[in-house]
């Protein structure tokens, strides 16, 4: 496959340099600092016993690229959701983002026949430009297709995928997996933001109010016709449990840094989403605005 990644952070350069590494052609594209760098140097992907280097092609622009089969989005939507003006032709786009709103606002862009929403599940830090750690455990990415025009592309990404240590998980319903994941990361990380704890206290202190937004996020789910299942806020604590009690999300450290960060796109979206359907999602409102401050 031809794929360009759109951002050369720590979830580009690892989902893009294992597809690179088992002969797919992928060009990144970046800017500024990044894009200089990576014209000199190759991506560095590490664990804690092994370190892989890359050489992939870097670019300024999307459209400058010819027979691209998938465009990934990879970037972290730091001030609201970003998506490219127009894409390649024939190219569809893979949304990667921890956001409910980006495959419906990509799908109302570009159509359902463009877009393959997709969730990311690994651990990965950017250790420093064009070099990215994962902690050893999950990799993963799961995606599906919401028009049957994307099948095809969905097949292909799964047979590269299933070359790489990165297991391809294809479901019928991937926007059920989209809100699930926000269920899980968003609740804990805007929660975790508030009262400034882990999730080991998150799970035990404040269990009611995970609870609550965890609810918060089925209803609103439900009023855009995406069953998550009635037990699935149980079920989602219950792996919230098995989770080391130290843990916190990325979302949760840079608010807490007082860094760039993804309230808007993550949280905030859940707030957009619900007000669509007439839904007041209070918890989520209350955290979002306290935070905003």
């Amino acid at each position: 496959m031809k794929i360009a990644i759109i951002g050369a952070g720590a979830v580009g350069t690892w989902y893009g340099g294992w597809l690179a590494m088992e002969g797919h052609d992928v060009v990144l594209v970046a800017r500024g600092q990044t894009l200089e760098f990576l014209r000199e140097h190759p991506v560095t992907l590490r664990n804690s016993s092994n370190k892989w280097q890359v050489r992939m092609p870097v670019v300024e622009d999307l459209l400058s690229l010819e027979n691209v089969d998938a465009v990934f989005l990879a970037t972290k939507s730091l001030q609201g959701s970003y998506l490219p003006d127009q894409l390649p032709d024939g190219a569809v786009l893979v949304t990667m983002q921890n956001s409910v709103e980006m495959p419906q606002l990509a799908i109302e862009k570009f159509g359902a026949h463009r877009v393959i929403p997709a969730v990311v599940r690994a651990f990965l830090t950017k250790t420093a430009i064009g070099e990215t750690l994962h902690d050893g455990n999950l990799q993963s990415l799961t995606f599906g297709s919401v028009d049957p025009a994307t099948q095809h592309q969905v097949l292909q990404l799964e047979q590269a995928f299933a070359q790489t240590p990165i297991s391809p998980i294809v479901v019928e319903d991937i926007l059920a997996d989209v809100w699930r994941k926000a269920m899980f990361v968003t609740s804990l990380g805007l929660l975790g933001a508030l009262v400034g704890q882990p999730a080991g206290v998150l799970r035990t202190r404040y269990r009611t109010s995970l609870e609550n937004l965890m609810r918060e996020v089925q209803v609103v789910a439900a009023a855009h016709g995406v069953e998550l299942g009635a037990d699935a806020v149980e079920r989602m604590l219950e792996f919230v449990d098995k989770q080391d009690g130290l843990s916190t999300t990325s979302m949760q450290r840079d608010i807490m840094a007082k860094s760039s960060n993804e309230l808007d796109a993550q949280a905030g979206a859940i707030v957009r989403m619900a007000e669509q359907v007439g839904i007041e999602p209070v918890g989520y409102r209350l955290a979002v605005e306290a935070l905003s401050f």
